[in-house]
């Protein structure tokens, strides 16, 4: 993709051929003039110098620009470049800090690396910081397997920083994702019989740049496009589930990875993933093609010995007694077992190491049940330090500009039960958001009471103002005051429910902002709410002034003076332009093959006169008459003769000679509508054939990029227009009724998000503040931060709060 060049040639083509018609249209006239013996020959020269100056003019304008374009897209290429540089280092460097501690005290573990085919990357057995070293001078495709708990992503953090430390201003930015979240490519079958694949890794990854990182959604898939992105993928054992028969999700996703190419081939990128999961889909035939292999192994004493000596400033710590015991033969391997893996060796030193109170596991334990054991204190351990440090802040004068400084202290044990029903909703669904945790009912309750409140509120003073306002005649209601009220209560319903999947689905538990080191102050962050609320108040207040408009033009003498062919055009360009855009969203294809397309033109012009002529027999001549010919129809689709195209095409044509419409002017805006149909229904079978898909698309992002100035404008045309049509329906006061309704529900959307929080808090599900605690939960090394949003930092502690839960 490439915005600049797309731009700039678009507008040298349109300044050509602007200067092309000049000469032409000038050429044209001079020659006229000649021939009647207007112009002397002897100034042809002169007039005809006129438009080829012009031309000129226009020619070097149009290169100027093109280079203009061109140097602004490098700019602003390179600015988005240096922005995602900065939001990755900020993010990673406090990840890894939160990781491994101040200091950063990597455990070099041994790896080993098996090389790609043809690779020059060095084979057998070397250390991480090896492996950080000449990964981060020459960027490739690389597999980091190992035992759960082996310090996987903990390598992966820490290769972001290292390529962050060591790129040039125009390199690759490496962004680490959780493959997890990556959605399956779906292939939707349309109802014409057509296929159509949605998604994949690449939509996915800008998707991720725009919502973790705030890039510009133009500028992410610049950068996607141009593999100006490393993806550092977490987790690819955790896209299936362990009893799974077959990985088919982790399958899919190799598949994607391996078709993600560049110019030199392969595009570079990282995976981690658990060593057995990826034996098992290698065993299925499924890889990632031309990576470099490293098996990451455990921790021995010696190593572990080096580590508690790092963290403890080579003082004397509770931690000895372990790493000792490490050493002891007489302990039978258990703790040796246990801690081999980086993970269990730093939850050791958080449970034992910081706290003078702990006491390491007697002799005889085995291996799980040390493990066991330091899962079950982490959190209390966890708790207690992260306390203390904001004890600390609040002594300290600089406190309150630290992180801990603007957080407050909990207890443990409700710690634990939040971070366990996080951890159960977790498992039962792809995402942990507010309305999960709360639970469906409770957050669907909140919804429609706010929606109906905010309505009832609105209702009870607004419809009266406006009442007062407009005409006494204006204030009709056709369907009567109940029939307003029921839409009004409707109306007031659809926008709970809509609250109510947006906080079910969508909606974080809490903001991952309050994780950096620069979070705003609070009067920055009233000042972008304020903007928010006015930018999405005058938004909202042109929408429905638009909307309320359309019902008042029906009260208007110029809206009797229309002639009907103006609304029989209207009707034919908006339903035709409408059909023409849900086609080129769905990459609509009208039939498969030449027997589809025989079928679509033979199926309607063989209906419209049979319905024109049995629409006068009798009901009983009707049913026998038209029978037979329904299940023959509905027989030759089941046997993939007729195609849907064409069975709809049978239908509307039906309808017609049903109806005996003659599709003249003087029927208005209905028959106009049907003109329309007809219209697209022709324009499909000529140029909606086989492989039309691709020439559909490209075509509508073409016609998008040049028309997007239009969607505005036409969104209000057609608002304007649904409030005429509303009118005809239910009358001008109710419109009234559903539009204020619309607008209380929006006003008070985000008191819905309050309700439920709050309702959560009071059953005990969420805490008071879940921001806060989320933030909190960050910096005492129970969560992190991945690809903008929260997740549990050890899947083990995970794991184990799932098993161990109430």
């Amino acid at each position: 993709m490439d915005v600049g060049r797309q731009g700039a040639a678009g507008g040298f083509r349109w300044l050509f051929g602007g200067g092309v018609a000049v000469l032409l249209a000038g050429c044209g006239w001079a020659a006229v003039t000649v021939r009647r013996d207007g112009l002397e020959p002897q100034d042809l020269a002169g007039v005809l110098g006129l438009p080829l100056g012009v031309l000129g003019i226009l020619v070097g304008a149009a290169i100027s620009l093109r280079a203009l374009r061109l140097q602004q897209a490098t700019d602003a290429r390179a600015a988005a470049l240096d922005q995602l540089a900065r939001a990755v280092q900020d993010v990673e460097v406090a990840e890894r800090t939160h990781m491994l501690g101040t200091g950063a005290h990597l455990i070099d573990l041994p790896v080993d690396v098996t090389p790609r085919p043809g690779g020059a990357e060095p084979p057998g057995r070397q250390r991480l910081s090896d492996v950080a070293d000449w990964y981060s001078a020459a960027p490739g495709r690389l597999v980091v397997t190992g035992a759960p708990g082996a310090g996987k992503t903990v390598f992966a953090v820490h290769l972001v920083v290292r390529l962050l430390d060591a790129r040039a201003a125009t390199d690759p930015v490496p962004v680490r994702l959780a493959i997890r979240d990556l959605p399956p490519a779906r292939t939707r079958r349309r109802w014409w019989g057509g296929r159509r694949t949605v998604g994949g890794f690449e939509h996915w990854l800008k998707d991720s740049l725009v919502k973790a990182y705030e890039v510009p959604e133009v500028a992410a898939a610049d950068l996607v496009a141009r593999r100006l992105v490393v993806p550092v993928l977490d987790g690819l054992d955790e896209m299936d589930p362990e009893d799974a028969e077959r990985p088919d999700r982790a399958s899919r996703a190799l598949a994607e990875l391996n078709a993600y190419q560049s110019v030199g081939g392969s595009a570079p990128l990282v995976l981690t993933c658990r060593g057995s999961r990826y034996e098992e889909l290698s065993a299925f035939h499924a890889w990632l093609r031309e990576a470099t292999l490293l098996c990451v192994g455990g921790v021995d004493a010696e190593q572990a010995r080096r580590y508690v000596n790092l963290r403890s400033d080579g003082r004397t710590s509770p931690m000895d007694v372990v790493v000792d015991a490490m050493r002891d033969e007489a302990a039978d391997g258990a703790m040796a077992e246990a801690l081999s893996s980086p993970f269990y060796l730093g939850l050791a030193f958080a449970v034992y190491g910081e706290s003078a109170g702990a006491v390491p596991p007697a002799g005889g334990a085995t291996a799980a049940e040390i493990r066991e054991g330091l899962l079950a204190g982490y959190v209390p351990a966890a708790t207690r330090a992260a306390n203390a440090a904001v004890r600390r802040a609040r002594a300290s004068l600089n406190g309150d500009r630290t992180v801990w400084g603007r957080l407050r202290e909990y207890e443990a044990g409700r710690v634990h039960r939040w971070l366990e029903r996080m951890a159960r909703v977790s498992a039962e669904s792809d995402g942990v958001t507010l309305g999960r945790l709360v639970g469906k009912t409770v957050t669907a309750a909140a919804s429609v009471i706010v929606a109906l409140s905010a309505a009832v509120c609105a209702l009870c003073v607004v419809p009266e103002a406006v009442r007062g306002l407009v005409p006494e005649d204006w204030w009709v209601h056709r369907e009567g005051l109940a029939g307003s009220l029921a839409m009004a209560g409707l109306a007031a319903w659809a926008a709970g429910n809509v609250q109510m999947t947006t906080l079910y689905e969508q909606t974080p538990v809490g903001s991952s902002e309050r994780v950096r080191q620069r979070y705003s102050r609070w009067p920055e962050r009233l000042r972008k709410t304020l903007w928010r609320a006015l930018s999405k108040g005058t938004v909202l207040v042109a929408v429905i002034g638009v909307f309320v408009l359309g019902a008042a033009t029906r009260f208007t003498d110029e809206y009797a003076a229309v002639p009907q062919w103006c609304w029989y055009v209207l009707g034919a360009v908006l339903v035709l332009c409408g059909c023409v855009y849900v086609a080129a969203e769905q990459s609509f294809v009208a039939y498969a093959e030449r027997l589809g397309l025989v079928v679509s033109v033979v199926v309607p012009l063989f209906i419209w006169p049979m319905a024109w002529a049995v629409a006068d027999f009798h009901p009983v001549l009707q049913v026998v008459f038209l029978g037979p010919f329904g299940a023959v129809a509905l027989l030759l689709r089941r046997g993939g003769i007729m195609t849907g195209f064409a069975l709809v095409g049978g239908a509307g044509a039906f309808a017609l000679g049903w109806s005996r419409m003659s599709l003249a002017p003087s029927g208005g805006f209905e028959y106009g509508a049907a003109v329309g149909l007809v219209a697209f229904y022709v324009l499909a079978c000529v140029f909606l054939g086989p492989g039309s898909g691709p020439r559909v698309l490209d075509a509508r992002d073409r016609l998008r990029r040049r028309t997007a100035w239009l969607l505005q404008p036409v969104g209000f045309g057609l608002t304007f227009l649904l409030g005429m049509a509303g009118e005809v329906w239910l009358g001008f006061a109710a419109i009234v009724f559903v539009a204020v309704v619309f607008v209380a529900t929006e006003l008070t959307s985000g008191l819905v998000g309050g309700l439920t929080a709050l309702a959560g808090a009071a059953l005990g599900r969420v805490p008071p503040r879940p921001g806060a605690f989320l933030a909190w939960a960050y910096h005492a090394g129970l969560l992190r931060v991945v690809g903008g949003e929260y997740q549990f930092r050890h899947r083990e502690l995970q794991e184990w709060l799932d098993r161990n839960s109430g």
